[in-house]
């Protein structure tokens, strides 16, 4: 089959949609398909093919909500016109879904993918999370063929709309640690003495209150604050004046490669505090490298870490940081949740048996027969219920 992704800003350089692209791509080219990507041209250096991807570049506005829906429907059209014919067009999300219309209208196969609840998304004023409800009904409504990345999200628009939606998650590598240092040192870090926060630095990623809870920390750590993202440059300027006058946080900008792996190898813990998520591929990561974490109360945080992490009251800065407080005085407990975590992921949130599960979702939209058989997804299990500690114990039993 070929595939068709509509649309990612840049697959080498982005956030969780570009990331999702690039594992799963690459892993449905080793298994005998062809993979098109349509690509927005201004976020960092363009490459034509990756990994034997197809990139195709797409123009659009460079205005918020009008960046995505025009380059989305400047996608759709020319996946529609793309030749060899695109077997299988794959919707990221709303903004995209919405254009979906066209290729049903002419029969087309199709899949929308849900990343997250894209109005809840904090950037967005009344008008657009008007717009965007309207194109999540509309998504809903043209696409017989949906799949969300968390169960949390599956409830959700069953609830909501009635809609039944596959489940297939995000995922990470099993990642072993670097021994080399260099990396980090050159950042004035010392291995297992700094707190990691590693995504794009907008406001629903909840910087903001990771860095007002360690300045009331009384610790000599570090608080490494890494990434970026093109458009958020007055957040990310609020950021770095939010930390004015602690030598303690230090933000690397984007980090990749050796940088990035040096950085997670060595973090001694590692805290998502973000205010709304799909399934963070920034938290699970960090559970593949073995790390400890801790992360904002949302459902979606809870369904990813299960029984193996901590978390705090979601927004709250003081709880924040009396839960780091605690963590960071104990050593065995941060080893022991990173291990925990490490076995979830290997577990439940394999990359390989991600790209399967599209595989067969493909399939099944395109009316095609797969001659291999796709092993199911074992299932996290039910959200939780959450026991809070002063100790900073791990914060979940089960029923």
């Amino acid at each position: 089959m070929r595939i068709g992704f509509i649309v990612v800003k840049n697959i080498l350089r982005g956030g969780g949609i570009e990331k999702y692209t690039y594992e799963v791509g690459r892993r449905l080219m080793q298994r005998g398909h062809d993979v098109v990507v349509f690509s927005m041209g201004h976020y960092g250096e363009f490459a034509a093919e990756v990994e034997g991807m197809r990139i195709v570049r797409v123009p659009c506005a460079r205005l918020a909500i009008a960046e995505k829906t025009t380059a989305s429907a400047i996608a759709t059209l020319r996946a529609l016109a793309y030749r060899p014919k695109i077997d299988v067009l794959h919707f990221h999300s709303v903004a995209a879904g919405s254009f979906g219309v066209l290729p049903r209208l002419l029969g087309r196969p199709t899949i929308l993918q849900m990343h997250g609840v894209e109005w809840q998304r904090s950037r967005w004023g009344g008008f657009g999370q008007r717009v965007l409800h309207m194109m999540e009904r509309v998504s809903l409504a043209v696409h017989s063929n949906c799949t969300a990345v968390s169960r949390t999200q599956c409830d959700f628009y069953r609830e909501r709309y009635g809609k039944e939606m596959e489940y297939i998650p995000t995922a990470a590598e099993l990642t072993d640690s670097a021994d080399a240092t260099d990396e980090i040192e050159l950042l004035g870090l010392e291995p297992d003495r700094y707190v990691l926060f590693a995504a794009r630095l907008v406001a629903e990623k909840g910087a903001h209150y990771l860095i007002e809870a360690f300045r009331k920390l009384h610790t000599d750590w570090k608080l490494v604050i890494a990434g970026s993202a093109q458009g958020e440059e007055e957040y990310q300027e609020s950021l770095h004046t939010l930390a004015a006058g602690d030598p303690r946080i230090i933000f690397p900008g984007y980090v990749e490669g050796e940088a990035k792996h040096q950085l997670f190898s060595h973090a001694g813990l590692y805290v998502q505090p973000s205010e709304i998520e799909g399934l963070s591929i920034s938290l699970l990561e960090a559970m593949g490298y073995g790390l400890g974490c801790l992360a904002s109360d949302i459902p979606e945080n809870r369904e990813a870490m299960g029984e193996t992490g901590h978390t705090f009251c979601s927004k709250d800065p003081d709880d924040l940081r009396q839960e780091l407080k605690a963590l960071l005085k104990r050593t065995t407990l941060r080893l022991d949740s990173g291990q925990a975590a490490r076995e979830r992921v290997s577990t439940f949130y394999s990359w390989d048996r991600i790209a399967a599960q599209l595989e067969s979702l493909y399939a099944k939209a395109a009316g095609a027969e797969l001659p291999i058989g796709v092993a199911e997804i074992p299932a996290p299990g039910e959200v939780p219920v959450e026991v809070r500690s002063e100790e900073a114990s791990p914060v979940f039993a089960w029923r």
